[in-house]
């Protein structure tokens, strides 16, 4: 079956209460409906969907066409704060597992006023700060994996360089 969350494109914080009941009604009645369309329909519906949107239904399809995001996605770093804010960890892991050869090659990287040695570190920190400890567990699983030190982020080096004068 497909999942599909539908948002309101209308919607913004000054509706009412009563609208945003309306429209989680709405949804809802989508969602038991498209539940009780066949699955011959359903994967229909489907093949008309374009497939950066299915990205989004479940996590099968997440897995299967996650590299459509990374074109789409103009800033990627931001991307990865992003994911890391909202301690989103099926995401971030799909994340490292692609990236961490690369993040560990990435020198003296600069974030605000702060010169971490590499982005690893940096993502470290970031999980910290942000206190999402799915996202941190995930880093320390690969470090750990990698024979790196489990309280690497206690070792790291932050350069701060903001001028006083």
């Amino acid at each position: 079956m497909i999942n599909i969350f539908l948002n309101d494109k209308n919607s913004n914080t000054n509706n009412t209460n009563n609208t945003n009941n309306t429209n989680n009604t709405n949804n809802t009645v989508v969602k038991r409906e498209i539940k009780d369309l066949p699955d011959m329909i359903v994967k229909l519906i489907e093949s008309y969907i374009p497939r950066q949107f299915l990205v989004f239904t479940n996590k099968i399809n997440y897995n299967n066409f996650h590299h459509l995001i990374r074109k789409s996605i103009s800033n990627y770093e931001t991307f990865v704060r992003d994911v890391i804010r909202r301690d989103n960890a099926f995401v971030f892991y799909k994340i490292t597992t692609e990236n961490y050869e690369k993040w560990k090659k990435i020198k003296n990287y600069q974030y605000k006023n702060l010169i971490f040695n590499n982005y690893i570190y940096f993502a470290m920190h970031y999980c910290i700060e942000n206190d999402s400890n799915n996202c941190r567990n995930i880093l320390l699983n690969f470090n750990q994996e990698q024979g790196l030190c489990k309280n690497q982020h206690k070792k790291n080096i932050v350069k701060n360089i903001r001028w006083k004068g």
